[in-house]
């Protein structure tokens, strides 16, 4: 069973029920609507900031529905819904992790699901046999973890950060990057929390996060974004740092930092995804991202010895 720890000082703590204590720091922290709320004191400001324009596109974008049903059936989702198309994305990489990584890693796995949002990922998992911890900083009850009731989850909830994971050391056998890790201000601090409770033979896994061969692709990207958010709906939606998309290079560089191995899968998007590199390049346009599934395991080795073929 997943365990909970203090985000702040990592010691356990005594749950009695809506409410935990750390018995080292004094801190308390309360379960509401089925979501332990587990943010340092002085991160509430600036997530709460955040998450007011996160939340106004989120929602002004048409994600979530008033009907249960959609929720239960993601990541298929109906043609004419607004996110059609991203969950499109989403049911073939769900596809691909499911059946060419969780095998790898055995029965009953105690994962992490990091930007969990609805926690539709969490509950495919547990359908699996798995035991999930959905994780993300929304608790809206449309796109956040609150939404998660459509699913009568009986798999933990935790409203934390990326970087301050309330969960013991070496605690869990895989921590995935739902679509998220992009979000991170600092991707070795972040890896490397991941890291921290991540149990020995265990792995990470990011999926969906954009990489970019260039870095000027990446700068570009972000801020089309941001700028598209302002016109469109009157905030860049940039009050958290973020760095917002991976380079091939930066992957290897935090590999060698931390003494992480990525192995990289690329699923099938289709023939349309497959053509964009060549469309941008007739267009003059900066070249689109890539969504590969990196999965990395903690396999130091001699820095000479050759890489077997999918490695970075």
């Amino acid at each position: 069973m997943i365990a909970l720890a203090c985000p702040v000082c990592r010691e356990a703590l005594e749950i009695t029920g809506e409410t935990a204590h750390c018995g080292a720091c004094r801190r308390k922290f309360t379960r509401q609507n089925g979501v332990w709320r587990m943010l340092r004191p002085e991160r509430l400001a600036p997530i709460e900031n955040f998450l007011a324009d996160y939340t106004k596109i989120r929602l002004a974008e048409g994600r979530g529905s008033a009907d249960a049903a959609y929720y239960r059936n993601l990541p298929a989702c109906p043609h004419n819904h607004p996110m059609a198309w991203q969950w499109g994305i989403r049911r073939r990489t769900f596809s691909c992790f499911r059946d060419r990584v969780l095998p790898s890693g055995g029965a009953s796995l105690r994962i992490l699901d990091l930007g969990a949002g609805t926690g539709w990922l969490s509950n495919r998992l547990a359908q699996l046999g798995h035991e999930p911890c959905a994780v993300d900083l929304s608790c809206n009850d449309q796109d956040g973890l609150e939404a998660a009731r459509h699913f009568d989850a009986g798999w933990l909830r935790v409203q934390a950060e990326f970087d301050h994971l309330p969960f013991p050391n070496a605690s869990v056998d895989a921590v995935v990057f739902n679509a998220s890790l992009h979000y991170s201000a600092d991707y070795v601090k972040t890896l490397g929390e991941a890291l921290r409770v991540l149990a020995p033979g265990g792995f990470l896994a990011v999926l969906e996060t954009p990489v970019y061969e260039l870095e000027s692709s990446g700068r570009r990207m972000v801020e089309e974004r941001h700028a598209f958010f302002l016109e469109r709906y009157g905030t860049r939606s940039d009050s958290l740092d973020s760095i917002e998309f991976l380079t091939w290079s930066r992957a290897a560089e935090i590999g060698r930092e931390l003494d992480v191995t990525w192995n990289v899968l690329r699923p099938w998007y289709g023939v349309r995804w497959a053509l964009r590199p060549w469309i941008a390049r007739i267009k003059r346009k900066r070249a689109p991202s890539q969504f590969p599934i990196l999965i990395g395991r903690r396999a130091p080795r001699d820095a000479d010895a050759p890489r077997p073929r999918g490695e970075i």
